[in-house]
């Protein structure tokens, strides 16, 4: 009969850790991990502020819709992770971001009054940055006409809400109040998608789980134990830690630098993988795209028979989202896809309608890695994406099409650009 060693007993003791410690050891790691993540952030933010000042002196909050429209002679400045530098927005009396005041045309001058969404807004970028501020100045000098441009285009949340829209068809008649020689309509992919929503009911609000009120509402949770309670019970807890994440400037920022650094294929095939985001860029169209395309013929057919019947032509104008740029650049895609199909559908629609397109699809080819002057995650144009397109529309709108604007010498040779 074998006899127990006290040795091998106490060594068994303090092999075995106390209970405690089986609770203590993930709760000291969880703090590490948190403290070290907090850490990141904190420079995150330092590295890379975000700012608005002054909003409430320049659009109107309270607006139910969600896209509250700007507040005449507003002046704000706004930073985003993406952007260098903070970028003020000062409007006109009109509400206008278009570094002038709306007075009547002088003898002698060619008005061109742009209208469209954030993009021509000029969104994140110094107005005199814009291609709005840089084309009429080119124009001039190429044409031998004093042009100049009056941008009464919106923007996106907060700034005029989405364009075209039910109110910016009834605005159009402001456009034609400001005596323009010429509109241009600058249409973005997002424009149609926007188009498709307008009239939609919007989605209810609410956590599965939440009590209801008396009076037949969702009762808001009264502490942050309730809502953890509800969104567990719902099945989002999950959920709504991956959105808080998201939100976190250290997310943004790596997700800023990893799709920065992608290359033209690895970017191309990543976005192609959203078949929501890149309906548009199939050759056969979605149910939802093809009710957005709808949707937008029939703006565009009001846009442009009230410019018709004001004796003022429209031209429009599509400038590619980042991917659809890199797309054509690279000069290839996949089976089933087209970066060309949507120019040439608005192509169709415009001119079927009686209005002018210019085509901006090609010069895209000479561009290496056009991808590179976009906001990588925003997707808005930055300030080299700026001058890219006055570079473009300075060519098209000067090569005869529009007969007053013809150019007065040889065109130049083509461009190319890169960093």
């Amino acid at each position: 009969m074998m006899s127990s060693n006290p040795s091998d007993s106490e060594a068994k003791q303090e092999g075995k850790l106390p209970r405690r410690e089986w609770f203590l050891f993930p709760i000291i790691s969880l703090a590490a991990v948190l403290l070290v993540a907090l850490c990141v952030e904190l420079i995150a933010r330092r590295l890379y502020p975000v700012s608005q000042v002054g909003f409430d002196q320049c659009f109107v909050r309270d607006d139910p819709s969600g896209d509250a429209p700007v507040i005449p002679n507003g002046n704000c400045t706004e930073r985003i992770v993406e952007s260098e530098f903070p970028i003020e927005y000062r409007f006109n009396a009109h509400g206008d971001r278009a570094g002038m005041e709306l007075r009547p045309k002088q003898a002698g001058i060619y008005r061109v009054v742009m209208i469209g969404s954030s993009m021509a807004a000029g969104l994140f970028v110094p107005r005199k940055m814009t291609f709005a501020a840089l084309l009429p100045a080119a124009l001039s000098r190429r044409t031998g006409h004093r042009v100049d441009l009056y941008n009464a285009a919106t923007g996106g949340k907060f700034r005029g809400g989405p364009f075209p829209s039910n109110r910016s068809v009834s605005q159009l008649k402001d456009v034609l109040s400001a005596q323009p020689d010429m509109i241009l309509w600058v249409i973005t992919p997002m424009d149609l998608e926007n188009a498709g929503r307008e009239g939609e009911e919007p989605p209810v609000q609410g956590v599965v789980g939440d009590a209801d009120a008396a009076d037949g509402s969702r009762a808001q949770p009264r502490n942050v134990w309730e809502r953890l309670a509800n969104a567990m019970v719902g099945g989002h807890l999950g959920e709504k830690l991956s959105d808080r994440i998201k939100q976190t400037r250290t997310a943004m920022v790596l997700n800023h630098w990893l799709i920065s650094h992608e290359s033209q294929d690895q970017y191309v095939n990543s976005y192609l993988e959203n078949q929501d985001d890149a309906g548009f860029l199939r050759l056969r169209l979605s149910d939802q795209w093809a009710h957005n395309m709808d949707a937008f013929r029939l703006y565009s057919a009001k846009f442009v028979n009230q410019a018709n019947m004001a004796g003022v032509p429209l031209v429009a104008v599509l400038i590619p989202n980042r991917a659809q740029a890199a797309m054509i650049s690279r000069g290839a895609w996949p089976d089933g896809y087209d970066p060309y199909k949507l120019g040439e559908e608005l192509r169709s629609m415009i001119e079927g309608q009686g209005g002018v397109y210019v085509d901006l699809l090609p010069d895209f080819r000479r561009i290496p890695d056009p991808q590179r002057h976009y906001f990588a995650v925003d997707g808005h144009l930055d300030v080299e994406g700026h001058a890219m397109i006055a570079r473009m529309l300075e060519e098209k709108l000067a090569s005869g099409k529009i007969p007053e604007l013809r150019a007065i010498s040889e065109p130049r040779p083509s461009f190319a650009q890169g960093r």
